[in-house]
């Protein structure tokens, strides 16, 4: 008698096309009520499931096979938000996710069957513009609909409450807001405009300090220079070439060649750092104890670790100068924990770093700034979380209240 498949795993929810694996046969599967659109609209997602954490890659097995999702099932559904990013930054978009992308692409393809034989994934590009309409439509049915039946619960930790968990040291300032029609937020101190990160660094100036300018980028920059090395070593057997457009020559506009660098396939992932755990701790132990030799190191291995820089976004001149600076200020132990809880699971932890490293010759701190009204964005949050798990560096939740709001004029 064959396996009825009672009890499957999803082996990666955030798959368009899901697969599934037995649990008692292993047979790797998807469900039958996404065949007609994964065969029409997705043929090339069905061949193989890219297992998440290790991005192993499985052939599935046996296709499409009848109740093997939880909706055909009768069970709750599986919560798999997506990170906030270009676009998805409503709690709307980055649950239903999945549901837009279905929807969307259905009323799409209606629409252009019949206006235009081309595959529907370059029309997007084509029509565009019809392509968001239709998307801004089914996202705002789908917000009426969560509003009456609710399909997904929003299981995130609120500000205040990731703020009491970590014990979130919290400095209030008080500011003199200008009103603007537009663009960002401006106080006004010394007969000049700030924005509300140089105004906080002007707070801490005026008590000794040094500031310095940093949000994530510098800290892709340090782990790009400094694990290169090891995350393109011949080695690693997962190792396999990747392509992808000069940044520089994107930055300027401009055609450029495709970089070439040497990844491993599960690079990014929590089963990278386990998988490597070895090789990663024998890479960081062999860094330089030495501050002088650790930014020989540095300004040696940039010119090396450019093709990864670029892979990550982390190659423009401006940024790798405050990321040197990062490397003079903080100690040797705390670039560790960071190169360290990078390579953990790096394509979770890289966005959300604070906005602010602010020092002297005697200590150092870490500042994220919120203006009044503003609130901690989900990566934030993260941070936060990770920064008390793993990191323990010290830091502080700046939030700079309204004492006062005047006009343009009024200064």
């Amino acid at each position: 008698m064959g396996c009825n498949h009672e009890k499957v795993i999803c082996l990666n929810p955030y798959e368009l096309i899901r697969k599934y694996q037995c649990e008692a046969c292993r047979e790797v599967m998807m469900c039958e009520c996404e065949q007609e659109f994964a065969i029409k609209y997705l043929p090339h997602q069905l061949d193989f499931a890219q297992e998440l954490g290790t991005r192993n890659r499985l052939p599935v097995t046996i296709g499409f096979q009848k109740r093997v999702c939880n909706k055909c099932k009768g069970l709750p559904e599986m919560i798999t938000p997506v990170a906030e990013g270009y676009g998805r930054t409503t709690k709307i978009v980055r649950y239903y996710w999945r549901e837009i992308f279905f929807e969307t692409t259905r009323r799409f393809g209606e629409w252009l069957n019949g206006r235009d034989n081309i595959d529907w994934l370059v029309a997007v590009s084509k029509y565009k513009d019809v392509h968001k309409e239709i998307e801004k439509k089914v996202i705002e049915e789908i917000k009426k609909l969560h509003q009456v039946a609710p399909k997904y619960t929003f299981q995130e930790e609120s500000q205040q409450e990731i703020i009491t968990k970590y014990r979130v040291e919290i400095i209030n300032l008080d500011g003199c807001y200008v009103k603007q029609n537009s663009g960002r937020v401006k106080l006004f101190k010394y007969g000049a405009l700030f924005s509300v990160e140089q105004y906080v660094a002007e707070h801490f100036k005026e008590q000794g300090y040094k500031v310095l300018f940093t949000e994530s980028v510098p800290f892709h920059i340090l782990f790009g220079v400094l694990m290169w090395s090891l995350i393109q070593h011949h080695s690693d057997p997962r190792n396999r070439t990747v392509g992808f457009g000069d940044r520089n020559a994107f930055d300027k506009g401009v055609p450029g060649d495709i970089v070439w660098v040497i990844l491993p396939e599960d690079f990014g992932t929590s089963g990278y750092a386990e998988r490597r755990a070895r090789k990663i701790a024998e890479h960081l132990n062999a860094l330089p104890n030495d501050k002088d030799e650790l930014l020989w190191t540095f300004e040696h291995w940039i010119k090396p670790s450019e093709p990864l820089r670029q892979y990550l976004w982390a190659h423009r001149q401006n940024d790798i100068q405050i990321t040197r600076k990062i490397v003079e200020i903080l100690p040797i132990k705390a670039i560790i924990k960071i190169l360290n809880y990078l390579a953990g699971d790096y394509w979770h932890r890289f966005c959300g770093w604070p906005d602010l490293l602010v020092y002297n010759d005697h200590n150092f701190f870490f500042v994220e700034v919120k203006s009044s009204g503003d609130s901690l964005s989900e990566d934030q949050k993260n941070w936060i979380r990770g920064n008390s798990e793993h990191l323990q560096l010290p830091f502080k939740l700046i939030k700079v209240h309204k004492k006062k709001v005047i006009g343009l004029g009024q200064e």
